[in-house]
């Protein structure tokens, strides 16, 4: 007997999540780029994220597009969100990516003000191992900061959002754009020096900050005054937080690059003796966070503020495949790559987390780093 030729070929996979084999679910994420919807592939239920991105608007920035999807074309990580495919037309852009369906990080720490150590602890070591396999592929992430760290449906942390990564940057090599998020900007950035993958260090030590107080340790009315505190400001560290927690995050963010502890350093603190690597690195550690989830079209975990909205219809007339979309061979060929989940809603909540350092700092409840 002859075996029934098999139909599904690569090309007949990919064309499988083109817009017109989708159906879209839920708004989840919007930003002046365009917005990030939940489709279902049509025959086999697939859930998936599609970030569409309007090529049309002043946000549109073709280079950080290109860039985004050629790193996402070559990273594979469990650390790391997964693009699936990628398509345009002359109007828009499509990036079809992983579902992360336990929500932001962001999100999460607006619901629980601050965290615990070891909850601390177990996602800022995912984030590390993360860093460190981009760092480990001359890969620059500029852009850490809640917003950007999602869960899967299983609680653990993935990197989403490389529109403003820089590939080919190795250990010791510099760039010089100025680019990132104000508050995680290290302040070689601000500076407008060269900098390197120190600069993502800088950031992480931020975020554990924000982690461990409920908000980042610089903050001002201003960009230009919250710039002065980054570059000069004192730390104001709550009194709550331990001894070996301070020495990371003082190691973190050091003004001085070269001087700012590197993540094999930060392995071996005395605050992540508890961590086994190996464990965390295979995934066979438990998250702290599990998120509640009936299906897996469940968005409870996102801002109610997108998922409420009746989502638009995000298809035009065609769109394109890029060639190499999930191919191995030659993934540079043509036009890129990307990935993520993001949402441009930070004005509205990150005020509200500033605010209590500055209740600390009116209370006094703090001790300084210099």
């Amino acid at each position: 007997m002859n075996p029934v030729p098999r139909k599904s070929t690569i090309a007949n996979d990919l064309d499988r999540l083109l817009p017109e084999n989708l159906d879209i679910l839920k708004l989840v994420g919007r930003g002046g780029y365009g917005n990030v919807y939940q489709v279902r592939q049509k025959t086999d239920g697939g859930v998936y994220a599609m970030k569409v991105v309007t090529k049309t608007t002043k946000a549109f920035d073709p280079v950080h597009l290109a860039q985004e999807k050629k790193i996402m074309a070559t990273v594979k990580n469990p650390f790391l969100c997964v693009m699936h495919h990628s398509f345009e037309n002359d109007q828009k852009a499509y990036l079809v990516l992983e579902f992360l369906s336990g929500g932001e990080m962001f999100t999460y720490l607006n619901k629980k003000k601050k965290l615990d150590e070891e909850t601390t602890r177990f996602y800022i070591a995912e984030i590390v191992l993360a860093l460190e396999y981009l760092h480990k592929n001359d890969v620059i992430y500029r852009d850490l900061k809640p917003e950007n760290i999602m869960f899967d449906k299983n609680g653990h942390s993935k990197l989403i959002d490389f529109g403003l990564s820089k590939s080919n940057v190795p250990k010791g090599g510099y760039t010089t754009t100025l680019c990132g998020t104000m508050e995680f900007m290290a302040p070689e950035i601000i500076r407008r020096s060269p900098y390197g993958h120190p600069a993502d260090i800088w950031a992480l030590g931020i975020l554990m900050f924000d982690m461990l107080a409920g908000g980042p340790p610089f903050y001002g009315r201003t960009k230009q005054e919250l710039a002065q505190h980054i570059l000069h400001g004192k730390i104001g560290m709550p009194i709550h937080i331990s001894l070996e927690a301070r020495d990371v995050i003082k190691g973190l963010i050091t003004r001085a690059p070269l001087r700012r502890i590197t993540i094999p350093d930060i392995k071996e603190t005395a605050f992540f003796e508890p961590m086994d690597w190996e464990k965390l690195k295979a995934r066979q550690i438990k998250p702290p966070f599990q998120p509640l989830l009936e299906s897996n079209e469940d968005v409870s975990q996102f801002d109610v503020f997108f998922t409420e909205m009746a989502p638009e219809d995000p298809s035009c007339e065609t769109a394109e495949l890029d060639e190499n979309s999930n191919q191995e061979a030659d993934p540079f060929a043509g036009f890129e790559f990307q990935g993520p989940i993001i949402k441009n809603k930070k004005l509205k909540s990150s005020k509200s987390r500033s605010n209590i350092i500055k209740r600390w700092i009116l209370d006094k409840f703090f001790t300084c780093l210099s």
